[in-house]
């Protein structure tokens, strides 16, 4: 009797990559149309009473389209590598260490100034959870790459 060994997927962190890039879309929208002038969400609000409302704005705008387009391709990457594709998984890689890399500056800046980090401010966590996993699960590809040769 042969059987066919059939590749076991990551499962946990495809579904964190999905959801992480549904979050940076919804954040990525939502700055966007705070910067837009359509909806200031009201994790946005204290931007609109700031004298330097229009570097704010250019920068969640910045970061928005960052966060759309890196949120998009979590979505892709995450549902590719339910296949076990190869390119879903260097898809991923990348993805994985963008999040990682543009969450380190803030995270230094919260531990250099604790008073900094705002608790009642959402979107913090999320810099915190994309920091997290983007580095767990860049380790984590690249050390159970052979699955997806």
């Amino acid at each position: 009797m042969s059987e066919t060994k059939k590749k076991d997927s990551n499962e946990l962190l495809n579904i964190l990559m999905i959801l992480i890039g549904i979050v940076f879309i919804f954040t990525a929208v939502m700055s966007f149309l705070a910067w837009a002038g359509i909806v200031v969400p009201s994790w946005l609000a204290d931007f609109a009473t700031d004298p330097d409302l229009q570097a704010a704005l250019t920068f969640f705008g910045t970061q928005g389209l960052i966060q759309g387009v890196l949120g998009f391709w979590a979505i892709v990457s995450g549902i590719g590598m339910f296949g076990e594709q190869e390119w879903a998984m260097g898809q991923g890689l990348v993805v994985l260490s963008i999040m990682a890399v543009t969450s380190v500056s803030p995270i230094i800046g919260w531990l250099t100034n604790l008073g900094s980090f705002d608790a009642g401010y959402w979107p913090n966590y999320v810099i915190i959870v994309a920091f997290i996993l983007g580095i767990v699960g860049f380790f984590w590809l690249v050390f159970t790459r052979k699955r997806y040769d």
